[in-house]
């Protein structure tokens, strides 16, 4: 009921001011919609891609972007109003967009390629996004055209790199961030012998041969971000062969990616088997097969360094071959080159393989070994003497072999050093070469002369 002072109790100059109030704030609204609307606009017109938007009951177009000029060759005017047919015509190659009643049957989802027409009559293969925008019984579709040449041009870019990383000469393997193997390229299958998909299966350290090489990579790559090292690894077939390998952690920008992994493996089998090869001659004397002095000293240090801590006894033979010299003057070298074979085949069938032969040079030949317990002076000489005449007999040499030997033996210590060892034995070895030349004469050597 209303009073005297308005309705419901308001006064008219209340009432005026209430009304006044609801305009006002209905005409900011309107203005920042129409800031809004001017803003969508400008967007809109200046947006890279080409935008259209169809009328969706009748398929003729509404509006489109400023692109439509740069891209097509249209003006607004000459495409306002066409039916999105003339545009967008059917095209065989992409049957799954088809126009009924100049409206895509799909109003929904990406189409790459699409060929739209020019102005010129001409063509152009750009990808396309249909959407629906359906808004108080306003129903309308928006497309959007992008040129499909950036697209296109990382493509090729990809498929270039993935060619490269298909056809590198080294493996190259892909883990995630969980050490699992996600992709290997085609040298990397050549490698293992396994094929795409079964490889796609394993961990990476099932690649190892030893789990103590994956742990120090994932040590190295945490501290430093890389590692590069040589590793054996381990083929599907349980055979092993020698690599040299990087690795290097990719951590992408965006925090929803996970970090991966990027290694590289050489095969360098054959180059680490030639290595071992030439290694092996530079310690070896040419003519024996026997270690040369380099090979004993090294192989020595090695054996000792190996075995302080259990301090076993350990003994070392200087042999010297009696009368070299007159046998070389008298006979000739080769009959000289006869006699440091046959000792070498006589030291190899008085010592077992893991002892270390060796032939110092000139007529000098020493032998190192562990546990000794078999082995006394009188034993080797023993030993000795019995290939020798065994070798008598089975070769018709114009000489008589003598050997002279000094043998000492030791427990082995910290303060044990090779160069002592040899310096006891040669000694000892002199002493018995006077006592045997006392006995053997040179008439006795070359007794099977001619």
């Amino acid at each position: 009921m209303e009073t005297e002072s308005g309705f419901d109790g308001e006064s008219h100059g209340e009432k005026m001011d209430r009304m006044q109030s609801a305009l006002t704030d209905l005409k900011k609204r309107n203005t920042q919609l129409k800031r809004k609307l001017q803003s969508l606009e400008l967007v809109f017109r200046n947006a890279v891609d080409l935008l259209v938007v169809v009328d969706a009951p009748t398929g003729k177009i509404r509006r489109v972007s400023d692109a439509a000029e740069a891209v097509l060759g249209y003006k607004h005017s000459n495409l306002i109003g066409l039916k999105l047919s003339e545009i967008l015509p059917a095209d065989k190659e992409n049957d799954h967009l088809t126009l009924e009643d100049n409206i895509p049957e799909i109003v929904d989802g990406v189409f790459l390629d699409q060929k739209l027409k020019c102005h010129d009559g001409s063509f152009k293969s750009m990808d396309m996004t249909i959407s629906l925008v359906d808004n108080n019984d306003l129903s309308a579709i928006l497309l959007t055209f992008r040129d499909t040449s950036e697209r296109k041009l990382h493509l090729r870019e990809m498929i270039k790199k993935n060619s490269a990383l298909e056809s590198a000469l080294s493996a190259m393997i892909m883990a995630d961030s969980s050490w699992k193997i996600d992709y290997a390229n085609l040298e990397a299958l050549n490698y293992w012998r396994y094929n795409r998909t079964n490889i796609l299966h394993l961990e990476l350290s099932d690649l190892f041969s030893f789990v103590d090489d994956f742990e120090n990579m994932k040590s190295c790559i945490d501290e430093k971000g890389q590692w590069d090292d040589e590793v054996e690894c381990l083929r599907r077939d349980s055979t092993s062969f020698i690599t040299h390998a990087t690795a290097v952690a990719v951590n992408n920008d965006d925090d929803d990616i996970d970090p991966c992994y990027v290694l590289s493996f050489l095969d360098i089998t054959k180059r680490v088997s030639m290595e071992k090869k030439l290694t092996e001659l530079s310690l070896r004397d040419n003519l024996t097969g026997l270690y040369n002095r380099r090979g004993f000293m090294t192989l020595s240090r090695q054996l000792l360094d190996s075995s302080r801590r259990k301090q076993p006894e350990i003994g070392l033979l200087y042999v010297d071959i009696d009368y070299l010299k007159l046998i070389n003057d008298e006979l000739g070298h080769a009959e000289g080159d006869k006699a440091l074979e046959t000792t070498t085949e006589i030291l190899r069938n008085c010592f077992r393989d893991s002892d270390i032969i060796a032939r110092l040079g000139g007529d000098e030949f020493v032998v190192l070994f562990l546990d000794t317990t078999e082995f006394t002076v009188h034993s080797i000489r023993e030993r000795i003497d019995s290939k020798i005449k065994e070798s008598e007999e089975t070769r018709l040499l114009p000489f008589m072999l003598s050997l002279s030997i000094g043998y000492h033996t030791t427990v082995l210590c910290y303060q044990t050093q090779i160069g002592r060892l040899l310096s006891y034995a040669d000694s000892l070895m002199y002493e018995d070469k006077k006592s045997r030349r006392s006995r053997i004469s040179e008439e006795d050597i070359l007794h099977n002369k001619g």
